[in-house]
């Protein structure tokens, strides 16, 4: 018997949850959220069974290269998320958006032959872990309203752990 995702559920539900949120700090214009919602919703991950009989991810093929850059990525990252939590505990909103900038631009470092293999879902939540940053970073900066920086930050890990429930990367066979 299958079962949903807890993780890409957990996911769903901060999007819905914190949907509101977001339009206060961005507007009605959310296509790419409501593409990368709408992918995922539908996709077979969503009915992965338990991990301890099988990963049922989606495996995405790369070089050990490429998966060695995105792993330095997802480091960076945690890194830039320990320091935007440091950032808002010692309610210092320029920390927090200083922290913020360098997780932008993933799918622009990555090179293009890797971009182009990258599923269409997976780009989806890209660009919309993205948008998310970019806002998080003009909001904490000019509005520095600590309740919305925390309420996007819980959104911002709802795409990490959608991302980490629905795929994982696979060393191609040569």
């Amino acid at each position: 018997m299958t079962r949903p995702n807890p993780g890409l559920l957990h996911y769903l539900k901060m999007v819905v949850v914190s949907e509101a949120n977001f339009r206060r700090s961005k507007g009605d214009t959310m296509s790419r959220r409501a593409i990368a919602i709408a992918l995922i919703c539908f996709s077979t991950a969503a009915l992965a069974q338990s991990p301890v009989t099988k990963d049922n991810r989606i495996a995405i093929q790369v070089s050990p290269g490429e998966r060695n850059q995105m792993l330095f990525e997802m480091r960076e990252f945690l890194h830039s998320l320990f320091n935007m939590h440091n950032a808002l505990a010692g309610k210092d909103m320029k920390a927090v958006a200083v922290s913020t900038r360098p997780m932008t631009g993933l799918l622009r470092r990555l090179p293009a032959d890797n971009k182009a293999r990258l599923p269409e879902e997976f780009t989806q939540m890209a660009l919309g872990m993205d948008e998310l940053l970019t806002v998080l970073a003009r909001d904490a900066e000019t509005k520095a309203d600590m309740s919305l920086t925390q309420s996007q930050m819980a959104e911002l890990m709802t795409y990490c752990s959608g991302c980490h429930d629905t795929y994982r990367f696979e060393i191609k066979a040569r």
